[in-house]
């Protein structure tokens, strides 16, 4: 199943990335999760929950502020490799990730 990606920047511009099962083949949930896990200690995001409980959605959203607007403006290597991995971590056929709300719908 492919995903359809939309990152809501801090400003409300939207970048909409569209996954096909072609993009996502070969990569399961672990996988993916096992990547957002490395890229969130190698970027050294923090987790935003007091007690430490680090959520798959505070990964996600932390590592989306890595970046700057401009990278999913003209997505980096980085920038499509983070929407393959979120898109498989959360196996739904839509994900939104809203930096300004910090929040992810699906």
């Amino acid at each position: 199943m492919g995903c359809h990606v939309t990152v809501v920047a801090d400003s409300g511009e939207r970048y909409e990335f569209e996954l096909h099962d072609a993009d996502l083949a070969g990569l399961d949930a672990r996988q993916a999760q096992d990547w957002l896990g490395r890229e969130f200690e190698a970027a050294g995001c923090v987790p935003t929950n007091p007690v430490g409980k680090l959520l798959l959605a505070d990964k996600i959203l932390c590592l989306a502020k890595t970046q700057t607007e401009a990278a999913y403006a003209n997505p980096t290597p980085w920038v499509g490799q983070f929407v393959r991995h979120a898109a498989a971590a959360i196996g739904r056929a839509v994900l939104t990730i809203d930096l300004g709300a910090h929040s992810l719908g699906y």
